[in-house]
Formats: structure tokens, sequence, C-alpha cells
């Protein structure tokens, strides 16, 4: 009976806790925390400024890759529109007439070059819709049809021209734009002030010309006594001289701006010439000297007209330094604008006899 109380009593005890185990009681170690932030003010300032600089210099090559196209572009487009003018010369042993004028039904009225090399451009569907009898009548308030026909040949890609093209010059007049002028020699316009020494020029019963110059011939290679490789046939013409615009605004060249004295087929008056003709009585990128009314402006429009015809006749382009010409050989060159205008005018004139000094 000890026995059995002995054992019941320790059953009832109290029971003591076993000590944890050592290696539990010690502090465990904390997971490691990635230690996660983001750019400071100055890293990014510094990338930005980094990516600043890289645009920086990849830009002017992006621009220059551009302009190189451009200008590619520009040469095949005048490259055509010479070897129209040779191809139009195999057909009539001639080279057509820079601008016809004739007096019919009482005005000035004419065809262009241009007119006269659609079909030798694939444009003989243009032609055959125009009127070759009575010039004015292919004035149309209609873009895309007769004056108002814009053709891509005719169009440098980096030449501009703000009010359109075709651009709208009244209600009942549009015309489509060329970037290219026919070479006229040493002095191409007004046309009371041609020389008639280049490649083409005002032809016809009413042409006018300068008193001491010959009348106006369609010219034959024969007569090129200078060379064709050494004889401009066409060249660029740029549209863009914000100086000469404040002329316009002024009530002055005839109320156009320098990007719209740019049509290919002008169909009329004495002014045409200023649309068509290109030469050497301005060095190339020739551009207004000085705003209207600013220091150096005539302050008449007779003393302002030798600088319009300066204008309007300089050969030159966007193109950076120079402008694309054809040759009448059909080469294409890239003259550029240090040249002297002595030099230039040799390249102009078509029977000089002068020798020119490539160098």
């Amino acid at each position: 009976m000890l026995t059995c109380l002995s054992a019941d009593r320790s059953s009832r005890l109290p029971r003591l806790r076993t000590a944890a185990p050592f290696s539990l009681l010690r502090p465990q170690p904390q997971l490691a925390v990635r230690d996660v932030r983001g750019f400071t003010l100055v890293e990014l300032l510094v990338v930005i400024a980094i990516i600043g600089v890289l645009v920086g210099l990849l830009l002017p090559a992006v621009q220059s890759a551009r302009e190189a196209a451009r200008r590619v572009s520009c040469q095949n487009n005048i490259r055509q529109v010479g070897l129209a003018a040779m191809n139009y010369h195999d057909t009539r042993n001639r080279f057509p007439s820079g601008y016809t004028q004739d007096r019919i039904n009482g005005s000035f009225q004419g065809h262009s070059v241009f007119y006269f090399l659609l079909p030798y451009m694939e444009e003989n569907a243009l032609y055959d819709s125009m009127d070759s009898e009575v010039p004015r009548n292919n004035i149309t308030a209609t873009p895309g049809q007769g004056a108002a026909a814009a053709i891509s040949t005719l169009i440098c890609a980096s030449d501009q021209f703000p009010e359109g093209n075709p651009h709208q010059y009244s209600s009942t007049q549009w015309y489509g734009c060329t970037s290219y002028r026919a070479n006229g020699g040493s002095r191409p316009i007004f046309a009371t002030s041609a020389t008639n020494d280049g490649m083409f020029m005002a032809t016809g019963s009413a042409a006018r010309k300068a008193s001491s110059a010959k009348a106006g011939i369609e010219v034959p290679m024969a007569s090129v006594r200078d060379g064709l490789s050494k004889t401009i046939l066409f060249a660029e013409g740029s549209h863009f001289d914000p100086n000469f615009d404040t002329f316009t605004v002024a009530g002055w060249n005839s109320g156009s701006t320098i990007s719209t004295w740019s049509r290919w087929y002008p169909a009329g008056g004495d002014s045409g010439l200023g649309n068509l003709m290109c030469g050497a009585f301005a060095p190339i990128n020739y551009t207004t000297p000085f705003a209207h009314g600013g220091p150096g402006a005539p302050g008449s429009r007779s003393g302002w007209y030798v600088f319009q015809d300066q204008r309007l006749s300089a050969i030159g382009s966007l193109h950076p330094a120079g402008a694309n010409v054809v040759m009448g050989d059909g080469s294409v060159r890239f003259l550029t604008e240090d040249m002297p205008q002595t030099v230039l005018a040799l390249y102009c004139i078509r029977a000089d006899g002068q020798v020119i000094n490539e160098n």
C-alpha cells in the first residue's frame, strides 16, 4: 500500500520543465536584406547630359545624311531637265526658246522653256492638254491642270515653297513651281536689259531685249563655241530670302514673294522672265543684302529694280555652299558660292571665246 501511495503522490507532483537546448538560446542570424535604392539627382543629371551630348553629335550627322540625299535627288532632277533639252535639240536641231513673247489679243503672251520640254520629261498628257495657240488660256483656277500643274522633276527637295506647289496668285490663277532656271547669259532680266548671250532667251514677234543685244534666237549647238561641257544649260534658283520679301510686303515685286517667283509657266508679260531665267548678273547664292527701309536699301522702286533683277536671276540653292547646274553636254556639276562672278560669267555666256581656268 505504501508503494501505491508513493506512486500516486509522485504522479501528482509538478513536473519540472526541461531546459531549452543551448542552441535555441543563442540569437538567430537575420536574413540578408538587399539594399535597393534609385538614382540620385546627380546621377540622373549626368545621364541626361550624356544623352544630350550623344544627340548633339548624332543630329548633325543625320541632317547631313538627309541633305546629301536631297542633293543627289536634285542632281538627278536637273540632269533629267538637261537631257530633255538635249533630246529636244536632237529632234529640232536647236534648243527651245527660253520664253516666247507675242502680242495676242492685245497682251503679251508666251510659252516657257519648260512647256516645250514637257514631252521630253514624260509629261505628254499635260502638254497635250494645254492650248498651244493662246498661252493665257492655260492659266487656271484648278490645281493640277495647265499652268497649275506640279511637276516633281522641276523641284529640288531642299527648296522651299511656303505658299505651296502649286500656289495661288488670285482666285482665278494658280501656278506650279520650279526650282530650276534656264541660263540666260550675263544678264537675263528684266526683258529690256536682256543680253541674249546665254543658252535661252525671249523670242517671238514682240520679244524685247537690251538695245545693244542681238535678237533672241533658239540656240543650235553649233553656236555654242565655248564648248557644251563649259556652258551651263540650267541651274538651281533658291526661293528663300526674307529681305526680298520685305519689299513685297511694301507693295513692290508685283506683289509676289521670292517663293512665288517660281512659275514654270507664267504665260505672259515681261515679268515672266523673272520666273524662268538665271545667269551671271549676281554671284552664286546671292541674297538681298538689306530689308525694305533698312540701311543701304533703295528708297524708290526704280532704285530697287537692279537689286530685284540680281536676286531673281541669281544661281543659288539651299544646299550648303553652292548650287547644282547641268551643262550643255548633260553633265551635272556643283558650283561653289566662292566662285568669282567673272568665272561664272564664262560658264553662262555661250560664245565669249575665253578659256576657263578650272582652278
